[in-house]
Order: C-alpha cells, then structure tokens, then sequence
C-alpha cells in the first residue's frame, strides 16, 4: 500500500513539474503573438469614488515601506501570493509605481505604471522598445494588470485599472499606453469598457528575453471602442 502512494505521489510530482515547464515556455517563446496597443487620455475618465464604495474596496498605493510593513506583520497589506510578492518587490527596485485595490486588508490585485526614462525615477520599462511606443513627458506606460485568484470578477478588474489611471492623474499625467495580448478576451473587454483607443497591432515574437515585433497586417489602424449598454467584466 505505501509502495502504491509514493508511485502515485511521483506521478503527481512529474506532471506538476511537466505543467509548470508548459507554461514557462508558453510565456517565454512564442512566434507572431498579437499584441494590441492603446492609449487612453486622462481627461475622459468615468467616476469611480461611488463604484470603489458599493464594492466595498479601496485603492492603496504600493511603496518600499508597505512592503516592509507586511514583512514585519505590522502593516496594512496582506499579499496573498508570495510570488507575486517578490516580483512587486522588484518592480519598486526599479522605480515602478504600483496601486494595489484591497478590501479589509488583503489586497485582491495590482497594477503598475512608468514613465520614460528618469535617473531620479528609475529605468525605462524593457516592453517600450518591442512594443514601438514614443513615452513623452506627460505619458504613462501601465503594465502588469494582476488580480490574484478567487477574487476574480465582480467588476474588480474595471474598478483596478479605471483607479489606477485616477492615480495617474493625479500625479499630473495626461496620457496612458497600455496593450494586451489579442487573445486576452477579458482584457479586451476591460479595455473596451474604459474607451481606450487602439493604436495598432504588433505581431510579436518571443525567443525568453529576446522579442522581435512589427506591425500586423490586419491592423485596421486607430480606432474607438465604445460598448454602449454592453458590459463585461473578468
């Protein structure tokens, strides 16, 4: 009998590592991905103070010292995923600016924004480059929209991304650009939602760190998506 549990268990144990390295070359090599990118001014947010509240969630902004705080059990924060920990941890290494929306204290997603390149701010965000934008002085590069499992849906993702570009705002940005991969349905609605504008589509190739990019030719160019009474959220 214990013979037959610790086969089953290795079993087990190989498929996992099997599924793990099926989805670390699923997000590091791939050929001709369409990327979509979009850009939304700032002077045409929806509200969103009333939303946050009938949601019962808040905005938070993720510094250094929230992230020792939580290290030493003495902050406000509680981070469900220690990965996803160490990856924001190095996001503020690098001069990234997060917004995290948080109910009680657990934080139920982030996302993160940069500007262009700034010795006193950080270095310039890698995805630039590939992704063919010009981030002027006034521009934001938002990226890495995550919310953590089981605290998915409810309109929580519209209610994290339209409150980081608040935030944004308020720190005296007037434009973000943002993409997401064109198979990213929920992204795509999110994005429709809050009336980003498409820019063009970037057929991408990934070899681990190495991207190679150009414009897709089905792009239809610059276009406004407006969804009316739809709505969609992840």
């Amino acid at each position: 009998m214990a013979k037959n549990r610790a086969t089953r268990l290795k079993r087990i144990l190989k498929a996992v590592k099997i599924d793990r390295l099926y989805y670390y070359l699923q997000s590091n090599l791939h050929i001709n991905k369409v990327a979509v990118t979009a850009e939304k001014d700032l002077s045409t947010l929806s509200p969103i103070k009333d939303a946050m509240e009938q949601a019962g969630v808040t905005l938070v902004a993720i510094t250094p010292a929230t992230i020792m705080q939580n290290a030493a059990s003495k902050g406000l924060l509680i981070y469900p995923d220690k990965k996803r920990l160490k990856k924001i941890t190095g996001y503020l290494k690098n001069g990234y600016r997060g917004v995290a929306v948080v109910r009680g204290q657990e934080v139920c997603g982030d996302i993160w924004y940069t500007s262009n390149f700034d010795p006193n701010k950080g270095r310039v965000h890698p995805d630039l480059k590939w992704l063919k934008f010009e981030c002027r002085d006034k521009d934001v590069y938002a990226f890495d929209m995550y919310l953590y499992p089981g605290k998915r849906g409810n309109n929580l993702a519209n209610l994290l991304q339209n409150g980081v570009l608040h935030e944004i705002k308020k720190n005296g940005y007037t434009r973000a650009l943002g993409c997401y991969w064109a198979e990213n349905i929920p992204a795509l609605w999110v994005h429709r939602t809050l009336k980003w504008k498409e820019l063009k589509r970037l057929e991408v190739s990934r070899f681990f760190g190495l991207y190679h990019s150009h414009e897709s030719s089905f792009c239809q160019g610059a276009r406004n998506f407006s969804l009316g009474n739809k709505e969609k959220s992840i």
